[in-house]
């Protein structure tokens, strides 16, 4: 499929080490594009921020997943199937180092559309924060916002 608009829906669940669960949701159209065996999907992250909306993407290849977000936050997390990777959390109250050890990952795409699920642990400053799921859905049809 070459460039298209699609519907990105995004739920995380993050469960901290005093056991308290958030779940955060959000469903956005977006782009999809295919550029050198990877994925591309970009699209505004309104789950963050309650009076604007994150610029993301999702890079998606056979090694795994990278997520980039600008805008009132700036990241970058790889998620890499039994790996430990490292990355900046940069937001207007500073700086903090992040460590992602992704412990699933699960990748299917075809045609523009496909499916992300990773589990996770996160680390902020050395220190682990919490346990984590990752879901992500891409289809053609547009998101009723």
């Amino acid at each position: 499929m070459a460039d298209a608009m699609v519907a990105v829906t995004v739920e995380g669940v993050q469960v901290d080490t005093a056991g308290e669960k958030t779940v955060l949701k959000s469903k956005a159209n977006g782009r999809y594009a295919a550029r050198a065996g990877k994925h591309y999907v970009r699209y505004e992250d309104a789950s963050l921020h309650d009076k604007e909306t994150v610029p993301t993407v999702l890079k998606i290849s056979r090694e795994g997943l990278t997520l980039i977000r600008r805008g009132a936050v700036d990241m970058q997390l790889e998620f890499r199937l039994g790996e430990k990777t490292r990355s900046v959390y940069r937001t207007p109250y500073g700086n903090f180092d992040l460590l992602v050890e992704t412990k699933r990952l699960d990748i299917y795409f075809n045609d523009g559309e496909g499916k992300v699920w990773a589990e996770y642990d996160l680390f902020l400053n050395e220190n682990l924060q919490s346990h984590n799921t990752l879901n992500v859905v891409v289809s053609a049809e547009q998101a009723n916002n």
